[in-house]
């Protein structure tokens, strides 16, 4: 019997069939339950977004997105979009602990300065979500970082160098969609030049065209060249875009439709961010509000956290929308044609349901990625590397747990923003002729590890300096005189910390942002 194709679906859709197509919605748990089941065969979902809520291990995800898809299937429906966030770095869903490969961030592979590295963890990654049943992750991170204050996107970025930005992450969709696993470039028109985190507050970029087209939309304008899947939109607004006051970019028909389709010729799908996040809940657009006015914008599909009570509001809010006109049915009906041949193109429409999965061993690419982006900054007194036996303190802060333990170190463990008592204690360990290795996390956040690092060094010249997550940590530190960029604390990273540090592995990385 043949499969049913785009066509076959688009003609038989109903309103609420198609409405129900646009949604990406999360939950809770780790199996498909009584409430999961009926909003997906009743409301038509078109796809889930799997957060870390929800994954126990490979073979537990794999169930899980089997029993999702059939779910749909015995409805008559489409096949479902099953998406994660999994970049690499901090951001990622799929992680060491729960069975998966976790891989360095992207500003560590910027860091390599080889664009096929990006397109190798792509590929590797992909093949582990597809073994899950994954068919969606949302990245690569097209962000341009060049504000060293962002405080939600810093190492998701490959580089502050828009063209850099555009190599890898062109690299990384490729990676990704010619393995099976559909990419989504974030967050358009571009987060990178911002000091406010989207998920509490509504970021402004105030940068004039000129300006936004040399940099920000640069990076998204090469991904739309290499046939992406899919952008993902930024709740940031762009006033030289939309000169309505306060307008995050999803819900602007200026940045989606004209911009985006119009100008920029874009024929993929378009996704919002998450609609929770509290640039627009905080601003006046709870998600049933929201995302009626994203769709209005010109966005495909429509991201939902958990709250399936809210879903179906979001649902109602839709229909009722396209029945008064503020949705016209002609985008409805383009959108979903969209979403359909999308599908069918990937082969989601009826996909095979997986087996077990059986997660591939990546662990040696994810080692070798990272111990290739360890970037050594200075080392003005030959600290480096470490020599058997002689004295040493690890001062580890959260992002960096393990490091004491693999250097087979003393280690004192430290919060975010150490307090008097914990450098007075820090201090205290730092005896004259040890070398001390102190990691630091966002040191411009946090006036403890500035204060801790000053003291030290005044205590003690043989201060190693490892920044596991922004690079930018040594511009708001005291002059230093030995200091490594690691982009990252996951495993894979750590290890590759130990090793250059103890000599196995060369610091041969390339620093990918500009330091003031």
């Amino acid at each position: 019997m043949p499969q049913p194709d785009s066509k076959h679906f688009e003609k038989s859709l109903t309103l609420e069939q198609k409405i129900g197509q646009v949604m990406v919605i999360g939950f809770d748990g780790i199996a498909v339950d009584a409430e999961l089941r009926r909003l997906i065969s009743e409301y038509h979902i078109g796809g889930v977004i799997l957060f870390a809520r929800n994954v126990q291990s490979p073979q537990q995800v794999a169930a899980l997105t089997k029993e999702l898809q059939k779910t749909a299937l015995e409805n008559g429906s489409p096949g479902l979009f099953i998406a994660v966030d999994q970049e690499g770095g901090r951001v990622a869903r799929l992680t060491e602990d729960k069975g998966f490969t976790e891989f360095p961030s992207a500003m560590a592979i910027g860091a390599t300065a080889d664009p096929e590295n990006a397109y190798r963890m792509a590929s590797a990654m992909a093949a582990e979500m597809r073994a899950a049943g994954i068919n969606v992750d949302f990245a690569p991170d097209l962000d341009v970082n060049n504000n060293p204050s962002n405080p939600v996107i810093g190492t998701r970025s490959f580089s502050s160098d828009p063209n850099k930005v555009a190599a890898f992450g062109a690299a990384f969709g490729r990676g990704l969609q010619e393995n099976g696993i559909l990419a989504f470039g974030k967050h358009f028109p571009g987060h990178g030049d911002t000091g406010t985190d989207s998920h509490i507050a509504l970021p402004i970029v105030p940068h004039d065209r000129a300006r936004l087209n040399r940099i920000e939309f640069l990076p998204f304008k090469a991904a739309i060249a290499e046939n992406i899947a899919g952008i993902m939109s930024a709740h940031v607004t762009f006033p030289a875009i939309d000169s309505n006051p306060g307008l995050p970019a999803t819900l602007s028909r200026s940045v989606l439709t004209g911009l985006l389709r119009d100008e920029l010729g874009f024929q993929g799908l378009i996704a919002t961010d998450s609609l929770e996040m509290g640039a627009l809940a905080e601003n006046g657009y709870p998600p049933p509000v929201g995302a009626t006015l994203a769709f209005a914008a010109g966005a495909d599909l429509l991201v939902f956290n958990r709250d399936h009570e809210m879903h179906q509001q979001a649902f109602t809010h839709l229909v009722q929308a396209v029945k008064e006109g503020k949705i016209s049915q002609e985008e409805l009906d383009s959108s979903v044609r969209r979403i359909l041949d999308t599908k069918e193109k990937f082969g989601i429409l009826a996909p095979t349901l997986v087996a077990d999965s059986e997660n591939g061993e990546h662990h040696a690419l994810a080692l070798e990625l990272a111990q290739k982006a360890i970037t050594l900054l200075k080392d003005d007194d030959s600290l480096l590397p470490l020599k058997p036996a002689e004295p040493l303190l690890v001062i580890e802060t959260t992002a960096a747990r393990g490091l004491g333990g693999l250097l087979k170190a003393r280690t004192l463990e430290i919060e975010n923003d150490p307090d008097s008592d914990t450098i007075t204690a820090a201090l205290g360990m730092a005896l004259d002729g040890c070398k001390v290795i102190v990691t630091t996390t966002d040191t411009g956040f946090y006036a403890g590890q500035v204060k801790l690092v000053t003291e030290l060094l005044a205590k003690n010249r043989n201060v190693i300096i490892v920044s596991v997550r922004s690079p930018y940590d040594i511009t708001f530190l005291p002059p230093v005189h030995t200091a490594l960029a690691a982009y990252g604390g996951n495993m894979p990273t750590l290890q590759a910390i130990a090793d250059v540090l103890m000599g196995k592995a060369e610091a041969s990385g390339v620093l990918p942002v500009t330091l003031s």
